[in-house]
């Protein structure tokens, strides 16, 4: 694979472009890219916090996460691997992005259209893996999804291999904005997950029609023929590691929906349903807060893939180590300070953002932040072995992660039902061991290959300082006492000095410094010379800091 496969995207320029232009377009790129993704996940958390309000059960919301996750595990594959494809292509001129058009839309008739029908084919074969026939024609509508998603897809990295951040940023904006207001209207007047459904179809159609008019159609032009054989070869095994990565992410649902229907005993075929699916919508609520911190990190991706692909850095075996230390023991001091927040109460979190009956989600949700705790630094390594043109190894760890992840959640909530107990815990411990085994597997590799890995002492500081808050987290008042600090203000005070009790642990110990939290401080652009002097700074974070350990 070449080593641009991930990274050209975001931040590869035409070679043929000045160098100010070039300059000027990554520093908007910066901007505009970034402040897109973070509004698209924002609204994302926005859609699953009002949702359940929405849909007004646990049960229909359990409806909701087992459609929409065997969605977005193909929609994620399909619309990143062909962003990153075309921008790739495009990134050689106004005539290479017309060739990228009009090639990737040929490719994704095939594909996305492929795709698209043959998920309307297995939906019946889905809904009867989880034993529930009626998923059946809310999977096949959501296959218009795919196709709209397969397409839209095309005209966005057409944007970015132009350097059109704007266009790609407000296309982004414009989409979660429709989807979370067309999801939640549909499920708002019907209270039904297929209207939901129904919603997220339209906001799929409106914005590959939005995109067309923006972006355009592709034009005549005299560049240089891609073909799609060429294209497909180029993303085929970064697609199969998104598909392996998207799956870990939803399968522990996909087992606990079919295991504990198998369990129930002396009830209706209704009862059942919708006692099985209120349980998937709690198991749902737990893992859209245990996500967060793999949200943070997805921002880190868009410094790591550039970064680490530069032939400079590749170049110098040192400096590349130096990168990768640096990068994942910040990822891991920024994870745990959320999850010190996140974790401290899980139970008045879960009340905090979602109605009464998903508190009994709390327990799970302590263990799920463990496993996306790891997730979140597994998702790092292989950005770096993507970015590092190790496209074929990271794809085999993946696969192996996700198989050893469905073993052992389908083994834990086995094993659960067996004692009579509820599957929730087990089921968020089978992804921890999963999960944790995954991340053991990508750090060997690094460490072999590159000799380069998570600093030891920053393990043993950031736990040390994530259990003394958990610890004392304890002794607040709990979730639903009398009183101010029982109260949800409560909560949120509680989870504010959690994180800066975490911070202060840290610089106690002398993991963190003050020098590094004023250059790790976020900065406005102010011209080139300012984002210069950023630049330079974050530079200075991700290989001093090190240095004062080595």
């Amino acid at each position: 694979m070449n080593d641009r496969t991930v990274s050209a995207p975001s931040s590869e320029p035409a070679s043929s472009a000045p160098t100010d232009d070039l300059g000027q377009s990554a520093r908007r790129g910066a901007l505009f890219i970034p402040l897109a993704k973070l509004w698209f996940m924002m609204a994302a958390l926005l859609l699953q916090l009002l949702l359940p309000r929405a849909l007004g059960s646990a049960a229909l919301y359990g409806v909701w996460t087992l459609v929409s996750s065997w969605l977005s595990t193909l929609n994620n594959v399909m619309i990143t691997a062909t962003i990153q494809a075309v921008a790739y292509f495009a990134a050689g001129g106004p005539s290479a992005v017309e060739q990228a058009k009009k090639t990737a839309l040929k490719m994704n008739l095939l594909i996305g259209g492929g795709s698209a029908a043959l998920f309307f084919l297995l939906a019946p074969t889905i809904a009867n893996f989880e034993h529930d026939g009626e998923l059946t024609s809310q999977l096949q509508l959501g296959s218009l999804i795919i196709l709209a998603y397969s397409f839209y897809a095309v005209f966005v990295g057409a944007a970015n291999g132009a350097r059109q951040f704007h266009k790609q940023a407000g296309l982004d904006i414009t989409f979660a904005t429709m989807r979370t207001g067309l999801v939640l209207v549909g499920a708002l007047m019907l209270h039904s997950t297929l209207a939901a459904v129904g919603g997220w179809v339209a906001a799929a159609m409106l914005i590959l029609v939005l995109s067309v008019l923006l972006v355009g159609l592709p034009k005549a032009t005299d560049g240089e023929p891609i073909s799609v054989r060429t294209m497909l070869g180029f993303g085929a095994w970064l697609a199969l590691y998104l598909l392996g990565l998207n799956a870990l992410m939803f399968m522990d649902g996909w087992w606990l929906k079919r295991l504990y229907t198998e369990a129930q005993t002396g009830l209706s075929p209704a009862e059942i349903k919708r006692t099985v699916d209120a349980v998937v919508g709690i198991y749902g609520a737990a893992q859209t807060v245990a996500r967060l911190p793999y949200q943070l990190i997805v921002a880190v991706t868009f410094v790591v893939f550039p970064l680490l692909s530069a032939p400079a850095v590749k170049a110098d075996r040192e400096r590349t180590q130096r990168y990768i230390s640096a990068t994942l023991r910040y990822s891991l001091i920024a994870i745990l300070g959320l999850v010190s927040a996140l974790g401290v109460r899980p139970q008045a979190t879960l009340r905090l953002l979602f109605p009464p009956e998903y508190m009994v989600g709390g327990a799970a949700l302590a263990i799920l932040l463990g496993a996306y705790v790891c997730f979140s630094l597994f998702s790092i390594v292989g950005t770096i072995t993507n970015s590092l043109g190790r496209t074929v190894h990271t794809a085999i760890i993946g696969l192996v992660t996700l198989v050893l992840s469905a073993v052992s959640v389908y083994a834990s909530i086995r094993y659960s039902l067996g004692l009579g107990q509820q599957p929730l815990r087990a089921a968020a411990l089978g992804l921890l061991a999963g999960m944790g085994g995954g991340l053991l597997l990508g750090l060997i590799y690094l460490w072999q290959t590159l000799r380069a890995t998570l600093p030891v002492l920053t393990l043993l500081r950031c736990g040390l300082a994530l259990g003394l808050v958990l610890a004392l987290g304890q002794l607040w008042p709990a979730a639903g006492s009398v009183g101010l600090l029982g109260s949800k203000i409560g909560t949120m005070l509680c989870a504010g000095l959690s994180g800066v009790l975490y911070l202060v642990v840290l610089l106690l110990s002398k993991e963190l410094s003050l020098q590094e939290l004023a250059l790790l401080r976020r900065e406005r652009p102010q011209g080139p010379a300012a984002a210069g002097r950023a630049a330079q700074a974050r530079r200075r974070c991700a290989t001093g800091a090190l240095d004062r350990r080595t």
